[in-house]
């Protein structure tokens, strides 16, 4: 029997639990002997292993692996020595192409049982993977401890994991995140004081290399000049790091040292990219989402097009080399203004772009679409949205999703006033991760 690396409390029972399938959240799903759902953290399907039971509900519990009866070949070892603690991965034990078949199952099961959608006669296809699924993210998130470490979150707690490594993101992301956590010893007092009151830091960086790293609650106002000098000093001895932003009590930007935006390229247009703008994580696979939502449009040049949650403008732009006329909505003020100095920087003129919730601005808009691009947050699309689209009957529909749950939820409710899912496509955005990107294509009957 193989014992995992986990202290546990002797004094409780524990059970022996087959694991029959994976959860949404990555958990082994298994049964004890009154029927109670388990989920276990590390467990595989076709696995059977001792547990002790950390959670209880009254439907449902939580429980710490202990060891293992068996493994399953599908089984691998994480080549993270952090990963049975860290909260950044849930699947690294599983093989990749095994994790690409449970994303295409977990979105297949959602649509059919959440939006009540018969795929018999829809075509899901295989989760498009990646050759070499490793330092893909392009930005990440960072917490410092009250005794200084810095890293991830713990899975559902607030504790922090350091990591020596981390496999997500690149080798200069990673040599950025030493420097602020291990440089401490080279560097002034006084910004080691500075440095040291800020809990979170973002770290982001472009196809190029580029980088951009960003202080929550730092403000020029709040730092005395000779800890900018020294910031300055710290930072710009890597020439990869092109800016340091800080975000002030307000939850504004301020601009610190360096360039105002980094730039990334996307399907041969170019975008300035400021510190709160949001961008999808995974360059390489951001090509083969957009191009799916491209492909599926079936756009023409006298096409009306409507791309709500527009973001920086990366999809109103690119549909907008193909249509008449692209309106894009963004909640984000500092998204809209990049997108409209995007659509200048590329020279599209038949792109607009308007501030507000969806669910506010969506009726402004002079022009009933023909298409509508959607790209909501995880929690879906609001209800009103989904009533105006009802309402004005665009021909088609591409959803793309961060959730299977909310995008199930949200077609079920578009099946059901008159339009079918067509297409489905789910894209690995976020390898070793529970998280799988979606495009789906929804025409009216």
């Amino acid at each position: 029997m193989k014992e995992i690396n986990n202290s546990y409390n002797k004094k409780n029972e524990s059970i022996i639990i087959e694991c029959l399938r994976i959860s949404s959240d990555g958990s082994g799903v298994g049964y004890d002997q009154e029927g109670k759902a388990t989920f276990i953290p590390g467990m595989l399907p076709g696995e059977k292993g001792q547990v002790l039971v950390t959670e209880r509900k009254k439907s449902w519990q939580r429980a710490q692996l202990l060891s293992l009866e068996n493994e399953v070949k599908e089984r691998m070892n994480p080549p993270c020595p952090v990963f049975e603690v860290c909260g950044g991965c849930q699947l690294q034990h599983l093989d990749y192409a095994e994790t690409l078949k449970w994303k295409e199952s977990w979105v297949r099961d959602a649509l059919e049982r959440i939006g009540k959608i018969n795929l018999e006669h829809v075509n899901v296809y295989p989760t498009l993977g990646m050759e070499e699924p490793w330092r893909y993210r392009n930005k990440v998130r960072l917490h410092r401890s009250a005794s200084g470490e810095l890293g991830y979150y713990q899975e559902k707690s607030r504790e922090t994991v350091e990591f020596p490594d981390c496999l997500l993101i690149s080798e200069s992301m990673n040599e950025w995140v030493r420097k602020i956590r291990d440089g401490r010893k080279e560097t002034s007092r006084p910004l080691v004081n500075a440095l040291d009151k800020i809990r979170n830091i973002t770290f982001r960086e472009n196809s190029k290399g580029d980088g951009m790293i960003i202080f929550d609650s730092m403000s020029m106002t709040d730092i005395p000049p000779e800890i900018l000098v020294s910031l300055k000093e710290v930072m710009s001895a890597d020439p990869k790091i092109q800016s340091v932003w800080g975000i002030n009590h307000q939850g504004v930007p301020e601009l610190l040292w360096g360039q105002e935006f980094l730039t990334e390229e996307i399907l041969g247009l170019t975008f300035n990219l400021s510190p709160l703008a949001f961008l999808q994580v995974n360059p390489l696979q951001t090509q083969k989402l957009y191009s799916t939502v491209l492909d599926w449009t079936n756009i023409t040049e006298e096409s009306q097009v409507w791309d709500l949650y527009s973001g920086i403008g990366t999809i109103t732009l690119a549909l907008a080399q193909r249509a008449r006329k692209v309106w894009g909505i963004e909640e984000n003020p500092y998204a809209v203004e990049d997108a409209k100095i995007n659509a200048d920087l590329n020279h599209i003129s038949n792109a607009e772009f308007l501030q507000g919730k969806v669910e506010d601005v969506l009726l402004q808009i002079p022009q009933s679409p023909d298409i509508v691009v959607l790209d909501p947050p995880r929690a879906g699309v609001h209800s009103r949205v989904l009533n105006s689209l009802i309402e004005v009957k665009p021909e088609r529909i591409i959803y793309v999703s961060c959730d299977p749950g909310t995008l199930a939820r949200d077609a079920g409710i578009l099946q059901r006033a008159g339009y079918f899912v067509k297409k489905v496509q789910p894209v690995d955005m976020f390898p070793w991760t529970q998280h799988v990107e979606t495009v789906v294509l929804i025409e009216r009957k």
